[in-house]
C-alpha cells in the first residue's frame, strides 16, 4: 500500500503545482457593446445603439444585448438588422470568462448599406480587466471564436494585452475562426490589463444581399504561477525513477 500511495502523492503535487493561482489586485474593467445600421447609405438615416459599463475595484459579472433594424425607406421590406450580446465573470480576482453571443446581422438589402459591431461604434474593447499582479505570475486564457453563414466582415476577434509581451490579433475579414491558448508572464508589482475586441463591419454595394452572419466566442482565463523548468525536471525524474522501481519489481514478481 506504501509504493502506490508514493507514486500517488507525486502526481499530486505536480497537479498542485500546475493548477495553483495567484491572487491579484483588481483595479477596474470596462463592457461595452455597440451596434450601427444602415440598410441605404444614399438616402435616409441609419439606426445607432451602444452600451457602455465600467467598475472599480469589484468584480460583479456583466451581461447586454443590443439588436435594431433599419429599414429602407426607398425599397418598400428591405431592412438590415445588426445584433451584439456578450456575458463576463468573475470566479475571483484570477479566475473568469467571457462569452460573445450572436454577433452580427441579418441583411435583406439592395442598396449601399453600412452594418457595424462593437469596437467600431464604441471605439474600445467589448471587455476589458486592469489588476495589478501581486506575484510573479502567468495570464492565461483559452480562445475560441466561431462563424457561422455570412461570416464575411464579421473579422474575430483581437486579445489585447498592456504587457511587453504584447497581445495577439486573431482577426480574419473571411474566416473569423481560431482556437487556442494565449499565455504572457507578468512582475510582481506591475499592473497589467487584458482586453477583448471586436471591429466587425461591411460595407454593401448596390447588388441584392440577403442573408444573416453571426459571430460566438468563448474566452477562460486564469493567473498562475510562473513554470520552472529546474522544478519541474526534477518532479518529473523522481516520479521516474519510483514508477521504474516499480515497474522492477513487478516483473522480479513474475
Amino acid at each position: 500500500m506504501t509504493k502506490p500511495c508514493r507514486i500517488h502523492c507525486l502526481v499530486a503535487i505536480a497537479a498542485a503545482t500546475i493548477t495553483q493561482s495567484y491572487a491579484q489586485t483588481p483595479v477596474s474593467s470596462t463592457f461595452q457593446l455597440g451596434v450601427y445600421a444602415d440598410a441605404n447609405q444614399t438616402n435616409g438615416g441609419y439606426q445607432q445603439d451602444y452600451l457602455i459599463q465600467s467598475q472599480t475595484g469589484t468584480l460583479n459579472p456583466y451581461s447586454g444585448s443590443l439588436a435594431l433594424t433599419d429599414h429602407d425607406p426607398l425599397h418598400s421590406g428591405r431592412s438590415l438588422t445588426v445584433r451584439s450580446s456578450a456575458a463576463a465573470t468573475w470566479t475571483d480576482a484570477a479566475h473568469g470568462t467571457v462569452q460573445w453571443r450572436g454577433m452580427g446581422w441579418d441583411h435583406n438589402t439592395n442598396a449601399q448599406s453600412a452594418s457595424k459591431l462593437n469596437g467600431f461604434v464604441v471605439n474600445g474593447p467589448v471587455w476589458s480587466y486592469t489588476f495589478v499582479a501581486d506575484a510573479n505570475s502567468t495570464f492565461s486564457m483559452t480562445y475560441d471564436v466561431r462563424g457561422s453563414r455570412l461570416t464575411f466582415g464579421l473579422l474575430g476577434a483581437t486579445i489585447e494585452w498592456s504587457g511587453t509581451e504584447g497581445g495577439l490579433d486573431l482577426t480574419n475579414p473571411y474566416t473569423p475562426v481560431a482556437a487556442g491558448l494565449f499565455t504572457r508572464t507578468m512582475t510582481a508589482g506591475e499592473t497589467y490589463t487584458v482586453g477583448l475586441a471586436n471591429m466587425g463591419n461591411i460595407f454593401t454595394s448596390l447588388d441584392p444581399r440577403v442573408g444573416s452572419g453571426t459571430l460566438d466566442a468563448d474566452f477562460n482565463w486564469s493567473i498562475g504561477p510562473v513554470p520552472e523548468p529546474s522544478s519541474f525536471v526534477a518532479l518529473s525524474g523522481l516520479l521516474l525513477i519510483t514508477l521504474r522501481r516499480k515497474q522492477r519489481k513487478e516483473a522480479t514478481r513474475k
